[in-house]
């Protein structure tokens, strides 16, 4: 069957995962670049301003989202390093007519959606068929909400290493300096700071009882080191990260000062996030499974995948009602489920509202589990044919 026959192919990246490119000059300024990700080159200025424009979107830089990211390279792209998404968007842009989301992966998540929903009705507009959506983890998040909401866009949707159900393990993003803003040997292009400016992963967070109405068997994201008991935290609430010392609160953050400004503007990001994570389950939409088109979940299997969280408490207390100093312990005691390495198994499939017709599931880390092509031609196949 010729590619002309068949439904465009949309494909939609994760968090941190396109090129970022000044607007006026054109210059690439965020990329995985050798001398980037060892620690050699300068990093890119990737701070975006903590306020709101008049439409209620953040107020931004100049910096644009590009292109995906294809490889990590040096010599100015000529020497390819390792992959990214170059295996899946070179396998897709020969065999099927492929069109790239290229969004910007620091901003709210609201915006990029109503961005990205445009863009799927363009490319039914330009090509007469509904598309078939392949998305990577905080792409996966993103194309739930536009399902939620638009569901007769699509032709059909492959998650991939999906990152849609609500949990915590970006805390650590958010409160430590190194750890998983790491990247390769650079311990600095990413910082709680920066990411305080850059709210797209606060999306990720979970609400109180937000795992039981997504249907998980594993719900507790934090539990007391006392009586191991389960500890639903609001962590849309700026309250919950001072009292437990998370995010910017965190003794190890490398913010010594927090102002009242970002305290603002955080509590302004965490509303939003709630806002956004409500227009991810049907029962608060409306949608119907007969309203889905076709589903299928690609996930990995790679490794033990941090999930949850112990409290612990700086001073003895029976009653934990006496004023005493209560924290969320980033490093030890942490409770892992299997997974790719970032994100679990059982937070890569939808809601249980959302019908899903297979699920594949292979040994690859979160980064690589898209380019098993041989299973992402075999599920895009099947959509087609469960279309039919």
């Amino acid at each position: 069957m010729s590619a002309k026959s068949l439904p465009p192919v949309v494909f939609i990246h994760g968090w941190k995962a396109s090129v970022l490119a000044d607007k006026n000059t054109g210059k690439d300024e965020f990329d995985y670049t050798f001398g980037v990700v060892m620690g050699l080159a300068k990093d890119p200025s990737i701070e975006l301003p903590m306020e709101w424009d008049s439409n209620g979107n953040q107020v931004k830089d100049n910096l644009i989202a590009t292109e995906a990211c294809h490889s990590a390279t040096c010599m100015c792209r000529m020497v390819k390093l390792g992959d990214i998404y170059g295996p899946l968007l070179d396998h897709l842009e020969k065999t099927r007519d492929l069109h790239v989301f290229a969004y910007d992966w620091r901003l709210c998540l609201d915006e990029t959606a109503a961005n990205f929903t445009q863009f799927l009705i363009n490319v039914k507009e330009i090509t007469g068929q509904s598309p078939q959506v392949v998305a990577h983890s905080m792409g996966c998040l993103l194309t739930l909400h536009v399902l939620n909401h638009n569901p007769d866009i699509f032709h059909s949707i492959l998650f991939g290493a999906g990152a849609m159900s609500p949990n915590a393990s970006v805390a650590k993003d958010y409160s430590l300096i190194g750890e998983k803003n790491t990247i390769v040997r650079n311990t600095t292009m990413f910082s709680p700071k920066i990411n305080l400016s850059n709210p797209a992963a606060l999306h990720f967070m979970a609400y109180p009882g937000e795992r039981e109405l997504y249907g998980k068997p594993t719900t507790a994201l934090f539990r007391d080191v006392d009586n191991n008991n389960s500890l639903d935290l609001d962590l849309h609430n700026i309250d919950t990260w001072k009292q437990y010392k998370i995010g910017i609160y965190h003794p190890e953050s490398g913010v010594d000062v927090v102002t009242k400004k970002m305290e603002t503007w955080f509590q302004s990001v965490l509303d939003k996030a709630h806002n956004f994570r409500l227009g991810l389950l049907p029962k608060n939409t409306g949608l119907k499974a007969s309203d889905c088109p076709p589903i299928s979940v690609l996930r990995g299997d790679h490794s033990e995948t941090e999930f949850s969280y112990t409290v612990r408490h700086s001073s003895k207390s029976t009653a934990r009602n006496d004023g005493g100093s209560s924290y969320v312990d980033l490093k030890e005691g942490i409770g892992y489920l299997r997974g790719d390495g970032r994100v679990t198994l059982e937070d890569t499939v939808p809601p249980t509202d959302i019908p899903v017709c297979k699920i594949v599931t292979n040994a690859r880390e979160h980064s690589e589990v898209l380019n098993d092509l041989e299973n992402v031609d075999m599920l895009l196949n099947l959509l087609i044919t469960e279309r039919k």
